[in-house]
């Protein structure tokens, strides 16, 4: 067999790669193109160049078992790999990203900032963050201007609310791509919580992160902890999943929290990859702050379940479900002014007036109890992890009740409507 030279592939793997991790199709940028044998090079090519990654990767192998001490074979077989775990990245599919990258990282002669980054993003996007440190630590060894990696360590550091260390990260990020608007508006964010929260106390525990202003606050921060600890136990049990990262409670004045989160009057709390709560004052209605704490929760839970992508009906809906652990939650509709599901998809927030929100909530309660009731919560938890797996809600729906989400939401409208 002669000898196997590699050449310019590098740039289909990078561009490929930083699409998959910005949401973006990976664009067919250019074709696989290497120096090889005349049959191996023609049926490599070939393969790589209509997309069959897989093909492509079993003529190399079957060539690397042959001459498994050629490193420009080990090179070129390491970024077949990489690309088809950038690809799999982009379907969803992770785990079998991460099997790519991690033999990537086997057969390559010497270490690639790539691959650990694919390494790196993989485990981020299973929100399994040690070994995302792990892996993007490594990046920045091995490149120390990889903005990609900085900006993804930041938001480990974020949402593990390492604040200070996620702005030093993010500035990094800004240093190798100035023009970064996400890492722009994230870096502004965590500036603007740290000028408020840099001076708040912090309890750690396995499970959650209790930040709160001042010691004089230790009884209510124990109580949150303790509210918290019964909605863990309560919500997972229900929903069948249980976080792998502590999860932070930040506790605010109302000044503080509408000046933080832009959130309207009459919103309880938020989360927003936190759960945050306006707690001012001395009078606090411990059965309104353990539903509120247990309706944020719910959301966290739902978070990681899915990802994105979930209307905003049955976010909420679910949500307020779960405050069935502390108070039966208040549903109140008019059967003469429904609105469409369709019309509830986006964020509840812009919804100005009290009793907009009002109908806009109890829909989503009314909507979630129905299917809950005809279909059972099994079904429910069922439809979340394949949407979790990538499936449309109405494909999950249909796979986990019988139904489309159209004959869905006719049969819940009848059902309202007393039909």
């Amino acid at each position: 067999m002669k000898a196997i030279y590699l050449t310019a592939i590098v740039f289909l793997l990078v561009a490929c790669g930083m699409q998959a991790m910005e949401g973006r199709a990976c664009a067919e940028t250019a074709p696989f193109m290497v120096a090889l044998s005349d049959d191996l090079n023609a049926r490599a090519s070939r393969a790589i160049d209509a997309g069959d990654y897989d093909g492509a990767i079993k003529i190399l192998e079957d060539a690397f078992a042959e001459t498994s001490f050629d490193d420009e074979l080990k090179k070129l077989l390491a970024l077949a790999h990489d690309t088809r775990g950038w690809k799999r990245v982009q379907a969803g599919d992770l785990d079998s990203a991460l099997e790519d990258f991690r033999k990537a990282k086997l057969v390559e002669p010497e270490k690639q900032a790539t691959t650990y980054m694919g390494l790196g993003y993989a485990s981020f996007r299973q929100k399994d963050f040690d070994d995302a440190l792990y892996y993007l630590f490594e990046v920045v060894y091995l490149d120390p201007k990889f903005s990609q990696a900085h900006a993804l360590i930041g938001q480990i550091y974020y949402q593990r609310g390492k604040l200070r260390d996620a702005v030093t990260e993010w500035e990094l990020a800004l240093a190798g791509n100035p023009g970064d608007q996400e890492v722009k508006a994230l870096l502004a964010r965590a500036n603007k919580e740290l000028g408020v929260e840099g001076s708040f106390t912090k309890r750690e525990t396995y499970y959650f992160n209790i930040k709160y202003d001042g010691e004089e606050k230790r009884q209510l921060g124990d109580k949150v902890l303790d509210i918290m600890n019964a909605a863990y136990s309560n919500v997972n049990g229900e929903l069948g999943y249980y976080p792998r990262e502590p999860i932070n409670v930040i506790l605010y004045t109302r000044k503080q929290f509408t000046d933080l989160t832009d959130a309207p009057a009459w919103s309880g709390g938020v989360f927003d990859g936190n759960i945050r709560v306006p707690v001012g004052g001395g009078n606090i209605d411990q059965t309104t702050l353990a539903a509120v704490l247990h309706h944020e929760y719910t959301h966290a839970v739902v978070h990681m379940i899915v990802g994105h992508g979930l209307p905003t009906w049955l976010d909420e809906g679910i949500a307020q479900y779960e405050e069935h652990w502390v108070r039966t939650p208040r549903q109140t509709i008019s059967s003469n002014v429904l609105i469409p599901l369709s019309a509830l998809s986006g964020s509840f927030m812009g919804i100005g007036d009290t009793a907009g929100a009002e109908l806009a909530y109890s829909e989503s309660l009314s909507a979630v109890n129905y299917y809950i009731d005809r279909f059972g919560i099994y079904s429910l938890t069922k439809m979340l992890k394949l949407m979790g797996e990538g499936k449309s809600l109405s494909d999950a729906m249909d796979d986990a009740a019988g139904v489309t989400l159209e004959d869905f939401e006719k049969l819940w409208e009848s059902s309202v409507k007393g039909g």
